[in-house]
């Protein structure tokens, strides 16, 4: 009777599933990996239905966005960096976005995502980059 929410970390559908089973209180949020390459929308539309807000780690896919010439090319047509496109997609798809950094330089660059918009097609682009790649670890292997 003391807990009145809760917060999970890495639950894919079948965990939450579980957990709904095992427990009378349903997750506040449930922080996932979240990134061009591991973009798990329909664990996204899940949670979103069932008022479990989502919220994206790794943003930057741990420096491997930062270098794909594909964001490198939308970072230069916005005059934005690719960690600020990685970061505003994350943003403009709904998604609670936690970027990591001990660079002062590199959290105030983070930061500075919310005087623009990524145009739609673009977006696409970005959406179209999943690949299930994980650059943390696999929840998938937790039964």
């Amino acid at each position: 009777g003391l807990c009145r929410s809760i917060g999970v970390s890495n639950f894919l559908i079948s965990h939450l599933e579980q957990l709904k089973e095992d427990c009378m209180i349903t997750p506040h949020v449930n922080q996932v990996e979240y990134h061009p390459f591991q973009r798990p929308q329909e664990l996204v539309d899940y949670c979103r239905s069932r008022d479990t807000v989502f919220e994206g780690y790794c943003p930057l896919a741990k420096g491997e966005a930062l270098t794909h010439p594909s964001i490198i090319q939308l970072a230069k047509k916005y005059g934005r960096t690719p960690a600020q496109m990685c970061i505003r997609w994350s943003i403009q798809n709904g998604i609670v976005t936690i970027p990591k950094s001990t660079k002062a330089e590199r959290i105030q660059e983070n930061c500075k995502v919310f005087d623009f918009t990524i145009a739609e097609d673009d977006v696409e682009i970005l959406n179209g980059m999943h690949d299930g790649r994980h650059v943390s670890w696999d929840p998938s292997l937790i039964m």
